[in-house]
């Protein structure tokens, strides 16, 4: 990418209470400082008052500005939007991580309106505006036709370009140009809860992480640490670097990965033959001076590291433990007080509370839990070293032991690059906040004397919340359900038949079919929907008597005759819950069995389309069911008509 004609601008750091307090004439020139947030560089708000700019990484710009511009591209009627963002955040109040998130979906409106003609003349006035947004418009709808842009990344975009607008001329232009334009609206991609084995998994591996690091580090141990992980050990020496893993190799040549030590002299030279043994000899008296001094200070910069790696590796286990967000443990505040009460979930929870945000938070931890978090009480007295720190959580600056907040994208590139792919798997999904919540609200709601109410306030929202977001099924309870399913599905084939005339007479027949000891019930599966119940026709297809003559019409009569009361009962009751519970694993036995018959020979095959188009077609039941049919139709349910029916069989 070339770089001419584009240069460092002269910018100006200020901080969220400097936009409180200050006016700024070039408002073109302002980088915000966002430490709070995890910020290590000043934001470069005013960049986009420029339509050439930038952002470029390496030496090609100053340490606190990223963005390169062409100074010619200012657009000066930007500098009045610059002043009412500025104006929106500071009267809004928001904090440091909104103020980010603001600005980053301010700049993505700005990159896209600035790649087509009319980015000049953009919030000129309302009217250049709303040319803008209607064209704009025209060229998402355009894209999600041509298939190059989903409806939810055309919705977002659209969002982004609309709250600009608002901010430029106020919500009630903004809501004209939306109110008289086209509006995508895409689905959202639901964060799907994450499997109990993979957290069981992961919080192993940070705890012990967690738990290692704290005691060789607070007892001031020497290094090599020998860090025990649940499957393996590794030793951690002094550099970063090396790291020796079954999921990572990184080794150093001066260091024996597999004992714990220094290399001897002729060990080094075996390992490096090409490179002389004097260059080898000053390299291991470097490196065992390296070794002697990070044992003689208990703060060394490798000792700040691990113990970054054992707080994160908390900060973590917290979040697995409460369903905390991040931006949560970066409010807790703690006064070295530490109260615990009976919790609301059982009797083997602790409820813990802290301050955040200026109100009372409550978080319950499992009672073995607790311990786990008194280590990490000592760990934080140890890290402070008598320094003043209010929040509970908090990390540490590059290459110093002072304190910094907190912040989400700290612990993603934590996970992503000190622990996935070194102490777990390189394909092990990062795990987020949102997986940790819904996987906590589906375990909660699965006890069951827990109510919604507590679910609700386990996890600091509301009953609708929960509700609406957080009441999925797991995939666990997913993946055994479909199993049963399934198994319930082919175990009917074990019930099929082909009879002689005089063997079938040996046979009662019942509405489903034909039985071989009729009031002699017993469950061909474990847990049946529907138990059998020779009063009650419906659960026959689930005992172990059950037998279907596959080579008789009235068997596949009486089949056909079941699945459509059954399909016109999935697709007419209210309470689709109850009725899926009772009716589905049978539809699905009623419609295995029809597919065995079927595949059973060439005259089943034409047996089976014949009579599903006499019932599902034309409405032909059998006696029994038809007379069934009617008593539910006396009792108000409304079934589809044959026609639509007979489409739901087919699937």
């Amino acid at each position: 990418m070339s770089h001419a004609n584009y240069v460092v601008r002269e910018t100006v750091i200020v901080t969220l209470r400097d936009l409180v307090e200050k006016d700024y004439l070039h408002p073109e020139k302002i980088t915000v400082s966002l430490s709070k947030a995890g910020k290590k560089q000043p934001v470069d708000l005013g960049a986009i008052a420029y339509v050439k700019r930038k952002f470029v990484q390496g030496q090609n710009h100053s340490a606190n500005n990223p963005y390169l511009v062409i100074e010619e591209s200012l657009i000066k009627h930007r500098r009045v939007f610059l002043r009412n963002l500025i104006e929106y955040i500071v009267t809004s109040g928001y904090q440091e991580t909104s103020v980010v998130a603001i600005i980053g979906r301010v700049r993505r409106a700005f990159n896209y309106i600035d790649d087509r003609a009319f980015s000049a003349s953009f919030l000129k006035d309302t009217e250049q505006s709303e040319v803008a947004y209607r064209e704009v418009s025209k060229e998402l709808k355009h894209k999600i036709n041509s298939n190059l842009l989903t409806p939810r990344q055309a919705e977002i975009t659209q969002v982004n370009i609309a709250f600009i607008i608002q901010v430029a001329h106020g919500k009630q232009a903004a809501d004209f140009m939306v109110a008289n334009t086209v509006k995508f609206v895409g689905d959202v991609i639901v964060t799907a809860p994450r499997e109990r084995k993979e957290l069981k998994y992961a919080y192993n591996i940070y705890k012990s992480l967690a738990e290692e690091l704290t005691s060789l580090l607070v007892k001031e141990k020497d290094l090599p640490f020998l860090l025990r992980l649940p499957d393996y050990t590794t030793y951690l020496f002094p550099y970063a670097t090396h790291r020796v893993t079954p999921y990572c190799n990184r080794p150093t040549y001066a260091y024996n990965h597999e004992l714990g030590r220094l290399v001897t002299e002729q060990e080094y030279f075996k390992k490096c033959p090409e490179k002389k043994e004097a260059e080898l000899r000053e390299n291991l008296k470097r490196t065992t001076k390296r070794l002697q001094d990070a044992n003689l200070d208990p703060r060394a910069k490798c000792r700040r590291a691990f113990a970054a790696t054992a707080m994160q590796s908390y900060q973590m286990l917290f979040m697995m433990l409460t369903g905390a967000y991040a931006s949560e443990i970066a409010q807790l505040k703690f006064d070295g007080q530490l109260e615990f009460e009976k919790s609301v979930i059982s009797k083997s929870y602790r409820a813990i509370k802290f301050r955040a945000a200026g109100r009372i938070v409550q978080y319950d931890l499992a009672s073995g839990s607790v311990s786990l978090f008194r280590q990490y009480l000592k760990l934080r007295e140890w890290v402070l070293d008598g320094r003043k720190e209010s929040f509970l959580f908090f990390g540490l600056q590059v290459k110093s032991w002072v304190p910094v907040p907190v912040c989400e994208s700290a612990i993603r590139s934590f996970q992503r690059r000190k622990i996935i792919g070194i102490f777990m798997p390189e394909n092990f999904e990062m795990l987020t906040a949102r997986q940790f919540r819904k996987t906590k609200s589906l375990f909660l709601h699965e006890q069951p004397d827990i109510d919604r109410k507590t679910v609700a306030d386990v996890l600091n929202h509301s009953e609708e919340t929960n509700e609406r977001s957080y009441m999925e099924v797991s995939p666990e309870k997913a993946r055994d359900e479909l199993t049963s399913y399934w198994e319930a599905a082919h175990e009917a084939s074990k019930h099929i038949q082909d009879v002689e005339s005089e063997q079938s007479c040996a046979h009662k027949p019942i509405a489903a079919g034909h039985c071989d000891d009729y009031q002699n019930p017993q469950p061909a599966i474990e847990s049946p929907p529907i138990e059998p119940d020779c009063r009650k026709q419906y659960g026959c297809l689930f005992c172990t008597h059950y037998i279907c003559h596959a080579n008789e019409d009235e068997d596949i009569h009486k089949l056909f005759s079941l699945l459509y009361i059954v399909t016109g009962v999935l697709n007419s009751v209210t309470d689709t819950g109850k009725a899926n519970e009772l009716f589905l694993m049978l539809s699905a036995r009623v419609r295995q069995i029809l597919l065995q018959i079927k595949m059973k020979s060439q005259i089943g095959c034409e047996k089976v389309d014949k009579i599903g188009e006499q019932v599902f077609k034309l409405g032909e039941l059998t006696p029994y069911w038809e007379n069934r049919l009617q008593r539910y139709e006396a009792l108000g349910l409304i079934f589809l008509e044959n026609q639509e029916l007979e489409g739901l069989w087919k699937k």
